[in-house]
């Protein structure tokens, strides 16, 4: 049984916020994962925006657009944004989708860069 859906935000420190999100992303949840991603945006403060899927299970084509959606409003903010931890079927979608450079993508763990 997978998880359901949510978000958490963290203050990373230095302009950066982390999204860590769970479950899986579908067209179900999608447009709660967008208002999240563009509430993250656009804080005063925020220079760059961490998208965390480790825990994600399914990652459907209306996530990937919630990503794309992503992506475009922290440009517009000025804000830098990057997903984080993919793995499994999660990576490989974003893969086939062809998004890996536009978002940023690192499947390495954040936290072990640090």
């Amino acid at each position: 049984m997978t998880s359901p859906f949510g978000v958490r935000t963290h203050d990373d420190g230095d302009g950066v916020a982390r999204l860590v999100v769970r479950g899986e992303i579908d067209s179900d949840v999608s447009a709660a994962f967008t208002e999240a991603i563009m509430g993250a945006a656009g804080q005063s403060g925020v220079s760059t925006l961490v998208i965390d899927l480790r825990q994600v299970s399914l990652l459907a084509a209306a996530g990937v657009r919630s990503l794309l959606e992503g992506h475009v409003e922290a440009a517009r903010h000025g804000c830098a944004f990057r997903v984080v931890n993919t793995q499994g079927i999660v990576e490989r979608v974003l893969r086939v989708a062809g998004v890996i450079e536009v978002l940023g993508v690192d499947s390495a763990p954040a936290r072990a860069r640090r």
